[in-house]
């Protein structure tokens, strides 16, 4: 009991310390948005809090065409978003192809806004409206 105990204590620690930075705050904005939970697990990066909707059986591979096309948690408003795909190629001269994920949000949300100054990080929730483009 007391080592299936400490493999918890070990396994909860591992698979959270890289969730604890998942988004980087927006400078200059009092109410900062608060990612979706859950997501896509892209291999290289692990647990990404978007979801990739698209039409089935492409490359990459996309979530259901309905799936949830928003990045963060308690928004109402309007959304648009966009695939698109060109080639490219670096100063050595390799061609790559490249594709882009561009979505828009603009209405309002409740995200987290710091609690107390003097705090290790408290925050508390908060009403605000914006407008957000992730490239």
């Amino acid at each position: 009991m007391r080592s299936s105990l400490g493999l918890l204590v070990v396994v909860l620690f591992v698979y959270g310390v890289p969730l604890s930075a998942q988004i980087d705050p927006i400078p200059n904005l009092t109410v900062q948005p608060i990612p979706i939970p859950g997501g896509d697990i892209i291999s290289s990066y692990g647990l990404f809090n978007q979801f990739l909707p698209g039409p089935p059986n492409q490359t990459p591979p996309f979530d259901p065409i309905n799936a949830d096309p928003h990045g963060i948690t308690n928004f109402r408003g309007v959304t648009a978003m966009g695939y698109t795909f060109g080639a490219a190629t670096d100063n050595h001269g390799t061609a790559y192809g490249v594709i882009t994920d561009i979505r828009v949000y603009q209405g309002e949300y409740v995200g987290g806004e710091v609690a107390d100054a003097n705090s290790a990080g408290a925050t508390k929730s908060a009403p605000s409206r914006g407008t957000f483009v992730e490239i």
